[in-house]
C-alpha cells in the first residue's frame, strides 16, 4: 500500500484539476500564478501523510474551485480577460436574443430586462441594433394594446404583424452577431 496515493492527496489532486479547468479562460500567466499559489498553500496545509479530514478542511477553507476561479475573474479587468471562444459567444448571443424577444413573456418584464442587459453589454452589435432589440418587445406589446382597444380584425392583423416584427428583429440580431464573430465590425445598417 505504500505506493498508492492517500485519500488526502487524491482530494488535493482532484481539487487542483477542477481549478485548472475552471481557470482555463483566464490569461495563462494569471492561471499559472493562481494554481502555483494554491498548490504551495495546499502542500503546507495538507502535508504528505495527512488524513482525509485534514484535506477536506483545507479544501473547504479555500472554497469550490469554480468560486475561486470566479473571484480571480472579478479581480481581472475586462481588458485582461481571455476572449471567449466563438462558440460560447454565439450561445450567449442566442440567449440574449431569446431573452429579448421571449423573456418578457416567460418571466414578465425581468426576462426582457436580462436580454437588454446582455444586448447592451455585448460588443458584437451596433448601437442601432441595440436600440432595435431593446424597443422591439415593448413596441409589439404597445401595438397589441392599441389594436385590442380598436378591436375587430385589427387585433388579428396587429398580432401577425407583431410576430413578423419579432422574427425579423431576431433574424437581424443573430445575423449581425455572426458577421462580427466572423471578423467584421458591427454593422451600422
Amino acid at each position: 500500500m505504500s505506493g498508492e496515493s492517500t485519500p488526502a492527496s487524491e482530494l488535493v489532486e482532484c481539487y487542483l484539476l477542477r481549478l485548472r479547468s475552471a481557470t482555463a479562460d483566464l490569461p495563462t500567466d494569471q492561471s499559472d500564478e493562481l494554481l502555483g499559489d494554491l498548490t504551495a498553500h495546499l502542500a503546507e496545509a495538507v502535508p504528505p501523510g495527512s488524513d482525509e479530514l485534514t484535506a477536506r478542511r483545507a479544501l473547504d477553507g479555500l472554497g469550490a474551485p469554480e468560486l475561486v476561479a470566479a473571484a480571480a475573474r472579478t479581480e481581472t479587468g475586462p481588458a485582461a480577460r481571455a476572449r471567449p471562444s466563438p462558440g460560447s459567444a454565439q450561445v450567449n448571443d442566442v440567449i440574449a436574443v431569446l431573452l429579448l424577444l421571449l423573456g418578457g413573456f416567460v418571466v414578465p418584464v425581468l426576462g426582457w430586462v436580462a436580454g437588454v442587459v446582455m444586448l447592451w453589454g455585448s460588443p458584437r452589435w451596433s448601437e442601432r441594433d441595440k436600440w432595435l432589440g431593446t424597443l422591439a418587445w415593448p413596441g409589439v406589446i404597445a401595438g397589441g394594446v392599441v389594436a385590442f382597444a380598436v378591436g375587430g380584425p385589427v387585433v388579428l392583423v396587429a398580432g401577425l404583424l407583431g410576430l413578423a416584427v419579432l422574427a425579423w428583429v431576431c433574424q437581424r440580431l443573430l445575423a449581425h452577431s455572426r458577421e462580427v464573430q466572423g471578423g467584421d465590425t458591427p454593422s451600422v445598417a
